[in-house]
């Protein structure tokens, strides 16, 4: 029975990703750099992107660090590094490797598409449904449906050697003014643990506000963490990749 209600979930989510105009953008590949602040002081940059590992895989890339004067308070520097199928958007492969001041992390989790086993660590530790997804890979997923304000989407995430339900719930529009611009924006509340800038401590929050067009750029993402309220503003959206380092400007032709 619950073999069957993973296949039923999965073969709904695969109708909903088929003609989706998201898959262009993310074949060709797409850039987001964006600004961060700490309890409402400019402290850093984050740049997240996504583009075809191969024929079957995207790669995705989240790092968010410090900038040098915040860094001499708190020095971060957290990055995701996860590959899904093409197919499904199911995560394969998913790295974290987290600074934060003094303390470190370095772990990867390994999905097996024919088994669905999930190894940690080396170590095999829990059967996971056809279709999972990772706290990242999850943001860029959420952008293919066709949000609207009241709506609940319900999904399965793995992270932290554990899997969790998800419920994300679109609680309001809301305007923002941006250095990429001005938009508007559905605002999203997954209620999730998660990763790095997207914590994964039990009492972590997480909002994203999601543009209102066929896009649904992930315009603002704001976690509440142990040092406090992080906010990723988008600062600009640059077609194709070409460096997930935050900052690194795009070689000149």
């Amino acid at each position: 029975m619950k073999r069957a209600l993973f296949v039923l979930i999965a073969a709904a989510l695969l109708s909903l990703g088929a003609g989706n105009p998201l898959t262009q953008v993310y074949i060709d590949g797409e850039t987001l750099d964006y600004d961060l602040v700490w309890l409402r002081v400019s402290g850093g940059a984050a740049r997240m992107t996504i583009a075809p590992a191969d024929d079957t895989r995207y790669r995705l890339t989240s790092i968010g660090k410090s900038s040098k004067s915040f860094a001499r308070i708190y020095s971060v520097r957290d990055e995701i590094e996860t590959f899904v199928s093409r197919d499904t958007f199911s995560t394969l492969h998913y790295r974290k490797m987290l600074k934060e001041g003094r303390s470190s992390k370095d772990e990867t989790t390994v999905i097996d598409p024919t088994s669905h086993i999930a190894t940690r660590r080396g170590d095999e530790f829990t059967e996971v449904p056809p279709v999972v997804f990772d706290p990242l890979s999850l943001i860029y997923y959420m952008r293919g449906f066709p949000l609207k304000a009241n709506e609940v989407l319900r999904f399965t995430i793995i992270a932290d050697g554990k899997l969790r339900a998800v419920e994300a719930h679109v609680v309001r529009t809301e305007t923002l003014d941006t250095p990429a611009g001005k938009f508007n924006c559905l605002v999203v509340e997954p209620h999730m643990q998660a990763a790095g800038i997207f914590r994964e401590d039990a009492k972590s929050q997480m909002t994203i506000w999601y543009s209102d067009d066929w896009r649904h750029l992930p315009v603002r993402i704001r976690s509440e963490a142990k040092i406090g309220a992080i906010t990723a503003t988008l600062r600009g959206v640059s077609s194709g990749y070409w460096s997930a380092e935050p900052g690194e400007a795009r070689p000149s032709k």
